[in-house]
């Protein structure tokens, strides 16, 4: 039961960050889903960071569930990602669409790695 809240509790709050994040970049870039590609390479570089702290000292379960499960599957989004990359392509900006999976992809492989790295150095 604890970690199923354990879970709740961070998908509960990594949710409600990516609905803000969304709110935030669309005011300053209406036209770009630049909420989304931010979400998800903060949800990478926590959860790099959260696996390479279990790594060199594992974590209690729960904290583990709440931070790696709960708070990063809530913040990032895959579904969303390619619900704007799907628009991108029914308008014909198979450009944008390109783009889109390219730097979403490659960036939050980079976001994981260099959250492992963080946390190999302060653990």
């Amino acid at each position: 039961m604890l970690e199923a809240l354990a879970v709740a509790l961070g998908g509960a709050l990594g949710s409600l960050g990516r609905w803000q994040l969304g709110v935030l970049f669309k005011q300053w870039i209406p036209n770009l889903p630049v909420g989304t590609f931010a979400a998800n390479v903060v949800a990478g570089l926590i959860i790099g960071f959260v696996t390479g702290i279990d790594l060199a000292s594992p974590l209690q379960p729960q904290v583990k569930l709440f931070l790696a499960v709960g708070l990063c599957g809530g913040l990032s989004t895959f579904s969303t990602f390619s619900n704007e990359t799907l628009a991108f392509i029914q308008a014909g900006n198979w450009a944008a669409a390109g783009v889109n999976i390219a730097v979403n992809v490659v960036t939050c492989l980079v976001a994981v790695f260099i959250g492992l790295k963080v946390a190999a150095a302060v653990a």
